[in-house]
């Protein structure tokens, strides 16, 4: 071991060193470096592993990879870097830790960002106003970006502040640090972003931040505050929120079906943050299933599609490699593919001159307070920069959530968050299955508005046998139609704005499908379409409901229905000839249903439904009666 950090002090060796969750074993790879433009041309290998878990690559992918998907991004030419490996070595950590170097670090140039905090205050009013306030999505990461200089910069000083980052922090997925002889990236990330491994499927969507910023001598008041921070209804809309996009892709790369755990908490060295676990199954290749997961809306908004556009549009510059992730490939003891990825963030990217890029953000949402949010992102970079800074700190203090192990106040609070939500995405997903008039397999074509709530539709639908197909709004040609259903889908976007291509394309799908009769449903925006085509006036809400479970009455029923909406279709003063469902207090339109369509202003779909799964199903049956 005492050899191989000697050869790796060098700089002429690209290297990776990992410790993942804590572990008692640290991971180091070598090998030749790699630069690629796509996902596809890193390497791979298929050979038999005789019974043993070869890694083969290591890569820092840039967030432009997300163009990929067909997404707007900055992209100044960054590119995959990646270590072919060529060996793999696993060391006690506690030995390894005792062999590393304690160099002396200074700062050539001071640490900067690129906007104050009252400059980034002023992003988070804009994006909370003329960005959710408008329908754009539910919640947006837009971070702020420091850069710096460390003097005389060399693989012993990265190794002195990866070291720091093991003896101070706690907690994380993985603290790493990679060097492929022109840049470092070190860090300490907290968030899983997608693990692969014989076929099940994980992602650990975080949000909502507890800031370890006092010292509490006694655990009664620990546990006080931290029980407010667990009640906080607006840090449990983020999580719930965060959970609901990453459902949209773990529905979309899962179809052998999966299921939530948690919620949990993660306690790190300056945070707490509250987490859950979805886990799936898919037969989906690797690198399609990262592919399909780039990146985490915990570190880029909802709905990912159009949060790319708004970062892209608040920021002047690339992200370079922030909010997107890594991933470590190779092939298991059977010889199948695996892989491992955790999000880049709580990480610096260090040249070899010193020059140093560090970003941090917050998931901004309807209820953000800016002074908090800007407060949130200081504690974010607090851990990274003081291994930087003061590389031969000592922690003073340990793990909080001990003193309150087994606290049956905060598990019962912890487990009642999930008392409310969607009974199908935490039990195991079987349905019954629906059938049309003449026995066969019923068909839905699922319009895609640019908010992938349709793959978590499809899943349901699948679940009840039956077949779906999704296309994208400007796709879709009625003519072509030949499926028993068609649902108009959810989308970010003003109905008003009617000369916009997406909503006056919309419009035209709506009054067609209603002049012929043609059994349909419609989801949020869909419905809000619906009801401008029927002659509803449609009005900008006070204040958004994106990201909020409400107790409504659904044609005579009372039902928990989770709803992602800035626009509310307004009830007429007159009688409707049809079956309505309203908010009396604020006369919205929430619900429609007539024989030939069902429309609704809340996501069936969503997590924060509690019975959306046979919400439509009886909705499939209804129109089923019209085929």
């Amino acid at each position: 071991m005492k050899q191989l950090l000697q050869t790796l002090c060098e700089g002429s060796t690209p290297f990776c060193i990992i410790q993942k969750q804590d572990s008692e074993e640290i991971l180091i790879v070598t090998g030749e470096n790699g630069r690629f433009r796509n996902i596809a041309d890193i390497p791979r290998k298929h050979d038999d592993t005789d019974g043993r878990c070869i890694y083969d690559t290591i890569s820092v992918v840039p967030f432009c990879q997300i163009r990929e998907r067909g997404y707007t991004v900055r992209d100044e030419g960054e590119e995959i870097l990646t270590i072919v490996i060529s060996s793999q070595h696993e060391v006690d950590a506690e030995e390894f830790l005792g062999l590393l170097p304690s160099e002396e670090i200074c700062l050539q140039e001071d640490i900067s960002y690129d906007t104050t905090e009252a400059e980034y205050a002023t992003i988070i009013k804009k994006i909370v106003n003329d960005e959710i306030g408008n329908g754009e999505g539910a919640n947006f990461v837009i971070p702020r970006n420091a850069t710096g200089r460390i003097a005389d910069f060399s693989v012993p000083r990265g190794l002195t502040i990866f070291k720091s980052l093991l003896e101070n922090d706690y907690g994380t997925y993985w603290k790493f640090i990679f060097y492929d002889t022109d840049r470092f990236f070190i860090g300490s990330t907290p968030e899983r972003h997608l693990y692969v491994k014989g076929g099940r499927v994980k992602m650990n969507p975080i949000s909502g931040t507890f800031r370890k910023d006092r010292n509490w001598s006694k655990r009664k008041a620990f546990k006080q505050d931290l029980l407010h921070f667990l009640s906080d209804q607006k840090e449990i809309n983020e999580l719930f929120m965060v959970v609901d996009e990453e459902l949209k892709m773990m529905a979309k790369m899962c179809d052998r079906g999966g299921a939530i755990v948690g919620p949990l908490l993660k306690e790190m060295s300056k945070l707490i943050h509250s987490e859950y676990l979805l886990a799936g199954e898919s037969d989906k290749d690797i690198f399609e299933l990262f592919t399909d997961s780039m990146f985490a809306a915990t570190v880029v908004g909802s709905p990912v599609e159009n949060a790319c556009n708004i970062i892209a549009k608040y920021s002047e510059s690339s992200r370079r490699y922030y909010g997107s992730a890594m991933m470590l490939v190779g092939r298991d003891e059977k010889g199948e593919d695996f892989l491992d990825s955790p999000i880049t963030i709580r990480t610096a990217e260090v040249d070899v001159t010193g020059k140093m890029y560090l970003s941090v953000g917050a998931t901004l949402v309807k209820d953000s307070i800016p002074e908090e949010e800007v407060l949130e992102t200081r504690a974010k970079s607090a851990g990274i920069l003081a291994s930087i800074t003061e590389p031969h700190r000592k922690c003073t203090g340990g793990p909080l959530l001990t003193r309150l192990y087994n606290d049956d106040e905060i598990i019962e609070t912890l487990v009642q968050r999930n008392q409310n939500l969607s009974n199908f995405w935490f039990f195991r997903q079987e349905g019954r299955g629906v059938a049309n008039s003449s026995g066969t397999k019923v068909r839905i074509t699922i319009i895609h508005n640019e908010d992938d709530f349709v793959y978590m539709l499809r899943h349901m639908f699948s679940c009840m046998g039956i077949e779906v197909s999704v296309v994208r709004f400007s796709e879709y040609d009625i003519e072509r139609d030949t499926s028993d259903i068609t649902l108009l889908g959810p989308g970010p976007g003003n109905p008003n704005e009617q000369d916009v291509e997406k909503i006056a394309i919309n419009n035209s799908i709506a009054a067609e499908l209603i002049r012929r009769k043609k059994p349909s449903l419609f989801i949020c925006l869909g419905h809000q379409i619906l009801c401008k085509s029927l002659g509803f006036e449609v009005k900008r809400k006070d204040k958004p409901l994106q990201g909020s479970q409400v107790k409504i009455n659904l044609f005579g029923r009372e039902e928990l229905v989770g709803f992602y909406n800035t626009f509310a279709p307004q009830l007429p003063g007159k009688p409707v000839e049809m079956e309505v469902s309203s908010i009396p207090e604020t006369n919205e339109l929430i619900g429609l249903r007539s024989q030939h369509f069902i429309s609704y202003q809340f996501h069936p779909e969503s997590l924060l439904t509690k019975n959306g799964f046979n919400i439509l199903q009886e909705s499939i049956e209804h129109l089923l009666r019209a085929c």
